[in-house]
């Protein structure tokens, strides 16, 4: 799988991606790397511990990196679970938001190993 193959896979922009960090190789360097992020599990434990600060710290790590890596959709689920925990409480949304992220992450982390192998 070539590096436009995997943006296409998760229907995602490599163009966008080269403005920012100019090199093929370079991305494919920080995909590798995004396999190794804690920030998506560390997610995971804090709504698991229901522990507010770790989850919106860790909802708003993700977004970056997301961003980053020209993941729109992770990047557009995650702001949307940070705004939501901002206040720092869980709200009614707050689950419905964390599987919106969960589903994301899930396609983007495939994707890559597929990229990988």
């Amino acid at each position: 799988m070539t590096l436009q193959q995997f943006y296409d896979s998760v229907d995602e922009s490599l163009d966008e991606v080269l403005v920012r960090l100019h090199k093929e190789e370079r991305i494919a360097k920080y995909l590798g790397l995004f396999l190794q992020d804690p920030s998506f599990n560390d997610l995971e434990k804090a709504f698991e511990e229901e522990d507010i600060e770790k989850a919106f710290r860790s909802a708003h790590t993700l977004k970056g990196v997301a961003a980053n890596l020209g993941f729109q959709k992770l990047f557009e689920a995650s702001s949307a679970l940070t705004e939501d925990l901002r206040p720092r409480e869980f709200t009614i949304n707050s689950d419905t938001l964390f599987t919106a992220v969960l589903n994301n992450y899930s396609n983007v982390i495939e994707n890559i190993r597929k990229f990988l192998a």
